[in-house]
């Protein structure tokens, strides 16, 4: 055979002569078009496998008039800035669904929050997976002009029912949390909220007042003046001032991880004994719940399955497939000593 290095790459054509069919036949076959069966489909793909066939990422670009890149990117307002590859659940979330993307054949490319005008009218993108749709961020109407298909990790505060939403059923999450918190003693429970521009806290604090209006208890929220970008200080400001709140309960529920870090920390300057005089759980995004001290009781989202979940329903949507929202990606929680009181 002649070419490089004496070898001939192997083409669309000679797959399709191995396997008895036609060139489209392959063609669908590989790019999971077309109406095939099951069994054609597969022993297509088992003979390309067999003749190490793979498709010109230009040509197939050409062909099916996508460039095979989608994009991930956490939403912010503003284009406030935040190191998100610091935040383990934005990683685990990226890291799942660029596993189901490059398994599928696609790119994903992780764009930066401050990403403007020129980045996303530069990019050849074919989707995009939007992290947390934040309340004012310039880059969803930019998105949304676009007109390339979006899958949103937590619906968008001004979005349409229409949209595709990947998220956790978030009054059956919340509620474990406040049941749990009763459940390891606490007989009032409150929560710390922060003044945010997402809606899972939004959708969190709805589910906590109809908590208590079912056990005829008054809500004790108390929201800090900052958001998730806040510095060390003002989170520790926050705890400070709910310790020291008039008829502060003996259990929380802190939406935010690095709120709860301060929380302990102001806690045990304060004298408030943790879990004895106060119960603390939180939810996991910064993994730093089982080093401190005590460990942090946590609400896990199952930041890889949302990933995974997002990935594959915006394929679907690429590849012609019949998609719709989903929103009750499972979570759990992990119990360490900050909810775990002797008896």
């Amino acid at each position: 055979m002649s070419g490089n290095h004496g070898q001939r790459r192997i083409g669309i054509k000679d797959v399709a002569e191995a396997a008895g069919v036609s060139i489209t036949t392959v063609s669908h076959a590989l790019s999971g078009k077309g109406r095939l069966t099951d069994q054609t489909r597969e022993r297509v793909r088992r003979v390309a496998g067999e003749l190490g066939y793979t498709p010109h990422p230009i040509a197939q670009s050409l062909a099916s008039g996508r460039s095979g890149m989608i994009a991930t990117v956490v939403s912010l307002p503003g284009n406030a800035p935040i190191a998100f590859t610091q935040i383990d659940y934005y990683v685990a979330l990226m890291n799942a669904a660029t596993r189901r993307a490059v398994g599928h054949g696609y790119t994903l490319v992780v764009a930066p929050s401050t990403a403007g005008p020129q980045t996303w009218s530069r990019l050849p993108l074919d989707g995009v997976i939007v992290i947390d749709p934040a309340d004012g961020d310039p880059a969803l109407p930019m998105l949304r002009g676009r007109g390339a298909p979006i899958v949103f990790v937590g619906r968008d505060p001004n979005g349409d029912p229409s949209d595709l939403v990947v998220e956790n059923d978030r009054v059956a999450a919340t509620r474990s949390v406040l049941d749990h918190l009763v459940d390891a003693g606490a007989h009032r429970v409150g929560v710390i909220a922060l003044g945010t521009f997402e809606t899972f806290s939004e959708d969190a604090l709805d589910a906590y007042r109809a908590w208590c209006a079912e056990r005829g208890a008054g809500p004790f929220v108390h929201t800090v003046d900052a958001n998730s970008t806040a510095t060390p200080a003002e989170f520790r400001a926050g705890a400070e001032a709910f310790l020291a709140s008039e008829g502060r309960p003996d259990g929380v529920f802190c939406l935010y991880e690095r709120q709860a870090v301060e929380l302990l920390a102001a806690a045990r300057d304060a004298g408030v004994d943790v879990p004895g005089d106060l119960l603390v759980a939180t939810i996991a995004e910064m993994g730093l719940a089982g080093s401190s001290h005590p460990g942090l009781t946590t609400l896990e989202l199952n930041q890889d399955r949302l990933g995974e979940t997002a990935a594959a329903l915006l394929i679907d949507v690429l590849e012609g497939r019949a998609a719709a929202s989903v929103r009750d990606v499972p979570t759990s929680i992990t119990v360490r000593a900050s909810t775990t009181r002797e008896r």
